[in-house]
């Protein structure tokens, strides 16, 4: 038997506008994704800038999946900075809307977790990239973007954030312009901040432009709940 190849027709559009998926749909196994561009960040950015840069002029930085870029140690959050500590409330307060968002149920689940927050500066120039890569052991990831820099015309992928689709073979077959075309990518916009599950593979295309794109990234690691103080 052939089957020959066809598209919708105007009646099969009628009688797909009849059918009531609400209630009878679900995303199974979807990757929660936040990506929230925060309002009167300009203040904050120049400070964090400013700070940023004489931290980079200040240590050496390390090595993770930065190539030719500079990534500073991961205590950037102990640092006594008013600019730091603003960051750090906005980041405690995304933390607490995400979780509560995957919750199956956010009115019988906790409304609080204890965690520990990481988090380090970033400074990308003409070149710079971050290779593909997760961290382990923690429950969210994130970034947030101080500057953008100024990227040359090019490619979309310039200097931007990739997640890569978790689903196996999604990238067999897919419908452009659709969830299911197997790409996520990000414009490095200031004021943005992006949460994404640990887990979740990513890294940043080469920035090739003028100034510095500078970002700070961060991680949610668990704790367990203190023990019961009974005195002595």
């Amino acid at each position: 038997m052939t089957v020959e190849p066809r598209q919708a027709d105007a009646a099969d559009v009628r009688a797909a506008d009849s059918i009531d998926l609400q209630g009878n749909f679900t995303l199974a196994f979807g990757t929660p994704i936040a990506t929230y561009p925060w309002p009167d960040s300009d203040g904050l950015n120049q400070d964090l800038k400013q700070f940023v840069l004489r931290k980079e002029q200040e240590t050496k930085g390390i090595t993770r999946s930065n190539v030719g870029s500079w990534h500073s140690e991961s205590d950037l959050f102990k640092t006594d900075a008013d600019c730091i500590r603003k960051l750090a409330q906005r980041i405690q307060q995304m933390t607490a809307a995400l979780t509560r968002a995957v919750m199956v149920n956010p009115e019988a689940g906790a409304k609080t977790i204890n965690y520990q927050l990481d988090g380090w500066a970033n400074v990308t120039r003409h070149g710079g990239y971050n290779t593909v890569h997760n961290h382990p052991n923690c429950l969210w990831s994130g970034t947030y973007y101080v500057a953008s820099g100024e990227a040359d015309e090019g490619p979309v992928q310039n200097g931007r954030l990739e997640l890569l689709d978790p689903r196996a073979g999604i990238n067999m077959i897919y419908i452009k312009g659709t969830i299911m075309e197997g790409r996520y990518l990000i414009e490095p916009l200031p004021g943005l901040m992006v949460m994404f599950p640990s887990w979740l593979s990513h890294f940043v295309h080469p920035f090739f432009g003028n100034g510095e794109r500078i970002s700070i990234a961060f991680n949610i690691l668990p704790r367990p709940p203190a023990p019961p103080d009974f005195g002595a």
